[in-house]
């Protein structure tokens, strides 16, 4: 058993030299529900340098995105999203994160001498789930930033297609060559559908964790095939070796994301996760650092104090260790891992009485197979 778990949101139990590894619903559903059915048409024209095959997928995108947009009206109004004082800019993330937009149909058609693609857009909302599945995402601010910055990177192509099929319209009408901007159409192209690619992934992100984290990296893969500048599937498709437990992997697609968006919001669990895949390595100096680095990002995270803190134990710093487990513990006093860890650590420096408190402690939130351990060594009563 590794002494770091490969998921961010469980912390990290400790090995001590003579412990082993140890690590309603207010209201009931009402009778009825109510079921919304949006969809939402989309006409592209195109000619000149943007292919049809450009042009449909700049249509699909632009369908899909438009279809959330009318729906977002129903989570904008849900009570939960009025209280956490949501920005306007999250409500589409928050749409795309809990609703699924879909092509339902596509045809071609002529407008006197321009060309074009139709393509029809639908979204069922039912509203009976609505609230409880925003409820669950709007407590996972990492998905949500990631669904934000997909949808920010989403609208800066769809900028972009606009403002080439403007040039393109002018150059047409001026019977001027339009092969300048056919590398950009499909840069453009290949752009949007890296960003899909990263969306069905997102789809199978749940509290901080993939359901099926090999078919994520597939998509990934995809993703980064398409945009090997991808911040985004970087740090997602390391989210998914990090749960696989293949620590190397996870690693380098960490770094990657460093190297390509320094200032990436969620840079401070990039390190965090890559501090626990540096320690299952026994790489703790590497670990250390990246534990600081996270903290430094954003010190009020209690899992961050408590994985440099097990990392310390690890090391043998005791007093260090129980300095990170109580910062952890008054950030977030029901860290039942913290209590463990820091009981652990007493017990290490022969100080039982403050040991088996906190393991008490522990146990008291829920966890209680170090005091079932410590108990049956004759360490607590």
């Amino acid at each position: 058993m590794e002494l770091y778990p490969a998921n961010n949101a469980k912390e990290a139990k400790i090995v001590i030299a003579f412990i082993s590894v140890l690590i309603i619903s207010l209201f009931p559903t009402p009778s009825f529900c109510e079921i919304q059915t949006i969809t939402h048409t989309v006409k592209q024209a195109f000619g000149g340098s943007q292919s049809a095959d450009d042009a449909l997928i700049s249509a699909v995108a632009k369908a899909k995105r438009e279809a959330l947009e009318m729906a977002g009206v129903y989570v904008e109004a849900l009570t939960i999203v009025k209280d956490a004082k949501v920005d306007k800019d999250e409500i589409l993330a928050i749409s795309a994160g809990v609703l699924k937009s879909e092509i339902v149909s596509q045809k071609n058609y002529i407008t006197g001498e321009a060309f074009g693609i139709e393509v029809v857009a639908k979204i069922i909302v039912d509203t009976s789930v609505l609230e409880s599945s925003v409820k669950k995402l709007l407590q996972d601010r990492t998905h949500l930033d990631q669904l934000n910055q997909a949808r920010n990177k989403e609208k800066e192509l769809l900028d972009e297609v606009a403002r080439l099929g403007a040039a393109n319209q002018r150059l047409m009408a001026k019977k001027q060559s339009t092969g300048g901007l056919k590398k950009q159409f499909q840069d453009v192209s290949q752009g949007l559908k890296a960003i899909d690619w990263f969306n069905k992934a997102l789809a199978l992100l749940q509290n901080d964790k993939f359901t099926d984290p090999i078919k994520a990296i597939e998509y990934l893969n995809e993703s980064i095939r398409l945009n090997p500048n991808n911040s985004l599937a970087y740090f997602g498709r390391g989210q998914a070796y990090f749960e696989l437990n293949q620590h190397q992997r996870a690693i380098d697609d960490y770094s990657e994301l460093m190297r390509l968006a320094p200032h990436n919001k969620n840079l401070s669990m990039a390190y965090n996760n890559r501090g626990i895949a540096y320690a299952n390595l026994d790489q703790f100096q590497s670990a250390i650092k990246d534990f600081d680095e996270a903290i430094r990002r954003r010190p009020d995270s209690d899992n961050y104090y408590e994985h440099r803190g097990t990392t310390y134990l690890k090391l043998g710093q005791n007093q260090r260790a129980i300095e990170d487990f109580n910062e952890a513990i008054r950030l977030n006093p029901k860290n039942d891992g913290a209590w463990n860890n820091r009981g652990g650590a007493y017990l290490l420096q022969g100080n039982y009485n403050l040991g088996c408190h906190d393991v008490q402690k522990a146990c008291e939130l829920g966890n209680c197979k170090m005091l079932e351990f410590v108990k049956g060594k004759g360490y607590c009563r």
